[in-house]
């Protein structure tokens, strides 16, 4: 059987989140309509994130060692069975339930991002206006009005991917490239 969709977490020590966000990503996908599978991929970690994914019946990839979220990205297109891959993180910080409102946007559209409203995190005095810099560097560079450009919840046509993956680097910028390969390269990128 075809599969549509691969759902890729990238997850290290995330044993605390993982079996609520599966079970969210479960939830959600199941009442979409779309058959898919979820594939976890274990970027090295010391806890039970692949033991707690694994008893949740979803695709477990291991990386012995941590090697970065760029890198675990990447193994988990490779594996990919989905024409289209929806990537989000293991610790709960995306609403996974946007997941149907980004497909709905295919096949008009290559890559899909789940653009945030607010910058989160450690830091907001630094990095808004770092991250507001970067935008619209890449903005201008593109050509495209670019919202958010490192989101960790988007979805992509997994044959267009494939042909950038080489570009992906190992650490946090890769999301950053994905965003950046599909629009210097003309592909049709949306934000929701």
């Amino acid at each position: 059987v075809m599969v549509s969709v691969s759902v890729i977490i990238p997850a290290y020590n995330e044993e605390k989140a993982i079996g609520m966000q599966l079970e969210r990503i479960q939830r959600v996908m199941a009442a979409s309509g779309y058959s898919f599978e979820t594939i976890l991929v274990d970027d090295g970690s010391s806890d039970a994130t692949a033991e707690i994914a694994s008893a949740y019946g979803v695709r477990v990839i291991r990386h012995r060692r941590q090697r970065g979220s760029g890198a675990a990205r990447r193994t988990g297109i490779i594996n990919a069975r989905g024409d289209i891959v929806v990537m989000t993180d293991g610790d709960c910080s995306y609403p996974v339930e946007a997941i149907p409102h980004l497909l709905a946007h295919f096949p008009g559209a290559d890559q899909v991002v789940g653009a945030r409203m607010r910058e989160a995190g450690t830091m907001p005095w630094l990095r808004v206006p770092t991250k507001w810099f970067i935008r619209q560097l890449a903005s201008l560079l593109t050509g495209a009005r670019i919202p958010d450009l490192n989101s960790g919840l988007r979805a992509f046509k997994r044959d267009i991917m494939l042909k950038y993956l080489y570009l992906v680097p190992d650490g946090f910028s890769c999301v950053t490239t994905m965003t950046l390969a599909f629009l210097v390269n003309g592909y049709v990128v949306e934000y929701v």
